[in-house]
């Protein structure tokens, strides 16, 4: 017994200095506040996010319906793009708008593999987006706007783009060193017109949608 309670007080060890070195590395990219390297893209197509970010229903939850014409902020590889470039067949199109090139090239490889005809890429920064006012049916933006500076500014030029009563979803995991927090990102969206349309937890984040208010 002695042995076994030596071994548990061992493995309870090392999993607290785990947990304790996971936290500091998160703080640590926290605190850089950098765009997602396109060198490392592969690692945002692992398929063990659908566990917790299901795509086809955090897609549905932000209502992208056939025929719209939805803007994408940073895309990244396309982990989400290609069932959204689907679900807005046949008439529809996504516009997926990514500061790196890099991520936008590997994007664009995925989707000539998926034959995916409805989807127009272009390096651009979301708070100077290169559209008209009342442009956008929706948008959606997935772990990105952490990683914005100025978030104010970009959601105010979503809430240009949009059409009126246009929908802006949002989909956040704490596993993300820019991470917005819920109640933060409830004010920006305020501040910008939007009231909340929608909210939906998950065990480690959640998805939330908000429509122009206007």
């Amino acid at each position: 017994m002695r042995l076994l309670r030596v071994a548990l007080f061992g493995l309870l060890g090392v999993a607290v200095i785990g947990f304790i070195w996971a936290v500091a590395v998160w703080l640590s990219e926290r605190r850089k506040r950098e765009v997602f390297p396109s060198s490392r893209a592969q690692m945002l197509l692992n398929p063990l996010r659908d566990l917790v970010m299901p795509v086809a229903k955090t897609l549905e939850r932000f209502a992208l319906s056939s025929g719209q014409t939805v803007l994408e902020v940073g895309p990244g590889p396309g982990y989400y793009s290609l069932e959204a470039s689907r679900m807005l067949e046949p008439t529809g199109r996504l516009i997926c708008l990514d500061l790196q090139r890099g991520m936008l090239d590997i994007l664009r490889d995925r989707l000539t593999d998926a034959a995916a005809s409805n989807v127009y890429l272009l390096v651009a920064d979301g708070t100077h987006l290169p559209f008209r006012e009342d442009s956008i049916d929706g948008a959606f933006l997935v772990t990105v706007l952490g990683e914005i500076p100025d978030q104010g500014a970009a959601l105010s030029e979503l809430g240009r783009v949009l059409k009126p009563h246009g929908i802006l979803g949002f989909s956040e995991s704490l596993g993300d060193p820019d991470f917005v927090f819920l109640g933060r990102l409830r004010r920006l969206c305020g501040d910008a017109g939007f009231s909340e349309s929608g909210h939906w937890r998950n065990p480690i984040g959640y998805t939330i949608a908000f429509r122009r208010s206007y």
